[in-house]
């Protein structure tokens, strides 16, 4: 599985993940879509009251997925909300309110390219993580907004996580056979090289994806310096400085605006 992801945010997302498996706790992918979308509609209930027209928030605040799953809501999810907020006559600006580290590659690049797509206004902001995939999504909007204390933004770049688990299990006992028919010499091919200490073919889907990546950041935002493409992150101000943001304020001074 390929991801834009922020390591350390990476690192503190797996014991959530494995203690919800253990747990038990993972409900069905409807069941999350309906309750986002009910918090979706408390959350800007408030815009909304006494005026023909608002912007509404839309929270991206959790890794990014292409499916609903594990309790993270998918980014088709989101290009269906995104779809209903452009048709409705009375949503006049989006804001996308960001506290990611990235997530996957899939769903990832579709995403970004529904959002630069809308005829609405659109704004990404962070008041925490914005970063890798997270990025790549907020890139794409009209405008990129970060408070005075948001975390990290950018870390623009592609990496690939993976776990041989054939050791430990043979430790137990288990013995792991893969057997493939003779027609089927390629299948899986990248895998079994790496296991076998060959990763060029892995390096190089890698550096493919990068190249997408930041391409469509290229494209989006014209004016971010080259160093960014190297996969640092940035507080608000140095973000500021480097290109990735427009400007520096929060998330009610961003309403305010769209609001009058």
């Amino acid at each position: 599985m390929l991801f834009s992801i922020n390591h350390n945010y990476l690192a503190e997302k797996l014991p959530e993940l494995l203690l919800a498996y253990r747990k038990g706790s993972f409900e069905s992918s409807h069941w999350y879509e309906e309750v986002y979308h009910y918090n979706f509609e408390q959350r800007n209930a408030s815009l909304q009251q006494g005026r023909d027209s608002f912007p509404v928030v839309v929270e991206l605040k959790q890794p990014i997925v292409k499916y609903t799953s594990y309790g993270y809501i998918g980014t088709q999810y989101i290009i269906s909300l995104l779809g209903a907020l452009e048709s409705h006559q009375a949503v006049t600006a989006i804001v996308l309110d960001i506290d990611s580290g990235g997530g996957m590659v899939a769903g990832t690049e579709e995403l970004a390219s529904v959002i630069r797509s809308l005829q609405k206004p659109t704004v990404a902001y962070t008041g925490g993580c914005m970063c890798s995939a997270a990025y790549w999504i907020a890139s794409a909007c009209d405008k990129v907004v970060a408070a005075p204390f948001a975390d990290a933004i950018g870390s623009i770049g592609t990496m690939w996580s993976f776990q041989d688990f054939a050791p430990l299990l043979e430790k137990y006992g288990v013995k792991v056979y893969e057997l493939y028919a003779p027609e089927s010499s390629e299948k899986n091919k990248a895998w079994r090289d790496l296991k076998e200490g060959n990763d060029k073919t892995i390096l190089q889907n890698l550096s493919d994806i990068n190249a997408r990546f930041v391409n469509s950041v290229k494209t989006y935002r014209p004016d971010a310096k080259e160093e960014v493409f190297k996969g640092n992150t940035y507080n608000a101000k140095k973000a500021k400085a480097m290109g990735l943001i427009d400007e520096i304020m929060t998330l009610n001074d961003i309403i305010s605006q769209l609001a009058n």
